[in-house]
């Protein structure tokens, strides 16, 4: 695989993030039939977007906290050229304070502890232990290309770095998990691996490092898109649920469209269009199809009408030089 072919996987990882995220937003916290309802002829730009309470907070074409998060950990990557849990700690908590849009219940949670800026680590643990251990939201996996893409030639440095990461605000093993397998797959296909089968293989066996019921979800993502219920327990009436931002939906998404895309706005479109936590789902889809398709096959008018996008190219051209 040539110099130009990782770039292009590399720039088709963070678009393909930013554009799931900003798309997503669209469906997020709808039904699978509210969806239907919004949009009868799917969703297939930013324009389209109703402009409800909830979405009207972000201008067209932006993407939302998932993509805002993973910006705080390639900023740190870029000026520390190296991978350091307290600066991305430090980073994540100055959005937040800076009014920090879309924040999740989890994170929020996490940098409100005492003592997160020392010890971050051990912030998302207390929160963690405070759930019952039974904590474990997407907002760590959504934020977690990145991390595939450094030291992408190193599987066991990605494995640790996405573990790292992940453990600043989320500390259960299905998040440490969703996070290492996400980041293994990108780094997989940036390294040149095309066999889907052998990428899915992987990542069973990698999962049974984490938790048991990581394998039930990629036997889902393996099984069907509904399969995956990624609208599961949403109340139509208030949007209100407790099982749409599971880390592993969000995983479980990617891998089916990983399995089953035929092109990026193809599989990105189908799994938008299922509702439940959209916008995050999307991130980790569009992440994961942006590396396996490349910038190249990512629409033009996806890419053109992407609200600040100067700001992911200016950053991937810094990681590009030291990479």
């Amino acid at each position: 695989m040539g110099a130009m072919n990782v770039e292009d996987r590399i720039r088709g990882t963070v678009f393909g993030q930013a554009i799931g995220d900003a798309l997503g937003l669209g469906t997020e916290f709808l039904t699978r039939d509210g969806v239907r309802e919004y949009y009868p002829r799917g969703l297939n730009d930013y324009d389209q977007i109703i402009q409800d309470r909830h979405r009207r907070r972000w201008k067209e074409g932006s993407w939302t906290d998932d993509t805002d998060q993973m910006l705080c950990i390639l900023d740190s990557l870029i000026e520390k050229n190296d991978v350091d849990v307290q600066d991305i700690a430090h980073r994540i908590y100055r959005w937040a304070s800076g009014g920090g849009m879309g924040i999740g219940r989890t994170v929020r949670a996490v940098l409100s502890s005492p003592g997160f800026l020392e010890d971050p680590h051990a912030a998302a643990n207390g929160v963690w232990e405070q759930s019952g251990r039974k904590a474990a939201a997407n907002g760590g996996v959504m934020r977690t290309s990145i991390l595939g893409v450094w030291n992408y030639n190193d599987p066991i440095k990605v494995r640790e770095n996405a573990a790292a990461v992940c453990r600043i605000t989320h500390f259960d093993p299905r998040c440490v998990g969703s996070c290492v397998l996400v980041c293994l797959v990108i780094s997989s296909l940036l390294a040149g691996v095309r066999d889907v089968n052998e990428l899915v293989r992987q990542a069973y066996a990698e999962s049974d490092y984490h938790d048991e019921r990581i394998r039930g979800y990629l036997e889902r993502a393996q099984e069907s898109l509904e399969a995956l219920e990624l609208d599961e327990g949403l109340d139509p009436e208030t949007g209100e649920n407790g099982k749409i931002g599971y880390t592993l939906k969000a995983m479980g998404s990617a891998f089916w469209a990983l399995n089953n895309a035929i092109s990026f706005e193809e599989g990105l479109s189908r799994v938008i269009l299922e509702g439940g936590d959209a916008d995050s789902n999307g991130a980790v889809t569009g992440a994961i199809l942006g590396a396996y398709f490349g910038y190249s096959e990512i629409p033009r008018r996806l890419v053109s009408r992407l609200r600040n996008k100067n700001k992911l190219e200016n950053r991937i051209e810094k990681l590009i030089q030291l990479l």
